[in-house]
């Protein structure tokens, strides 16, 4: 080995061995403000999830309390009778509906293919009106 090459290699060699001492050295410090900072971030983010459940929950809450109170007006009465749903208490749509459901109206007995057929003419009338604005346009 040349004594320029040996040099080198001593050279090199002694960069590597001091790099290697201030990495040991510096690294426990570093190492403690990253775990440190990652510590910090990890628990903003903890903070931001269970937020974040809790408004999802909420939501969730209300969503569910809608629906049990459609049920339970269902369970009674046929949607084409109740407004929050669309429907009209006055409509023959409604009547037609509480026949099929309990067989009768007002005490009296309904007589169904009467209301189906008067529902049948009432719908292809719309159908009919529908077309004929459509053809305008």
């Amino acid at each position: 080995m040349t004594p320029t090459a040996l040099s080198v290699s001593l050279a090199v060699l002694a960069s590597l061995g001091t790099g290697v001492g201030l990495g040991v050295a510096i690294a426990p410090n570093g190492a403690a403000k990253a775990l440190e900072q990652q510590k910090e971030a990890i628990a903003e983010l903890n903070a931001g999830n269970q937020a974040l459940i809790a408004e999802v929950n909420a939501v969730a809450l209300i969503e569910s309390t809608k629906d049990a109170e459609i049920a339970e007006q269902l369970v009674g009465t046929p949607p084409p009778c109740i407004p929050e749903l669309g429907g009209d208490p006055m409509s023959t749509e409604c009547l037609w509906a509480l026949c099929l459901r309990t067989g009768e109206t007002g005490a009296q007995r309904c007589e169904m293919s009467k209301l189906t057929d008067f529902l049948i003419v009432r719908h292809q009338a719309r159908e009919i009106a529908c077309e004929d604005d459509s053809d305008v346009e």
